[in-house]
């Protein structure tokens, strides 16, 4: 096999890659202010952890199982939280990346 034809063959690949991706985030259809919630939805949900972690001491019953729970308890919370409260930052996002009007 020769340089040119592993060339060829690396742009086809990179350019079907590239439209498979580009398929499957217009399929998502999720708007700016949908991504920005789910942001928030993560801001939230790494404070929460961050909070977890800072037990001053280990329970009887504690394990990696528990671990795990509260980790995925965590993140519905999160969810939850950020859906009924906001705490402005998917606005926040929204205005920053938002479209500019021109006038």
């Amino acid at each position: 096999m020769n340089v040119n034809s592993i060339n060829k063959f690396k742009d086809v690949i990179d350019s079907n890659f590239s439209n498979e991706k580009l398929s499957a985030k217009n399929s998502k259809g999720q708007s700016l202010e949908d991504v920005a919630k789910d942001f928030e939805s993560l801001f939230v949900y790494q404070m929460m952890k961050s909070s977890r972690k800072a037990k001053l001491a280990e329970g009887i019953l504690s394990n990696s199982a528990n671990d795990t729970y509260f980790s995925l308890l965590d993140q519905e919370y999160s969810k939850i939280i950020s859906k009924n409260q906001s705490f402005g930052i998917a606005e926040a996002l929204v205005r920053q990346f938002g479209e500019k009007k021109v006038k």
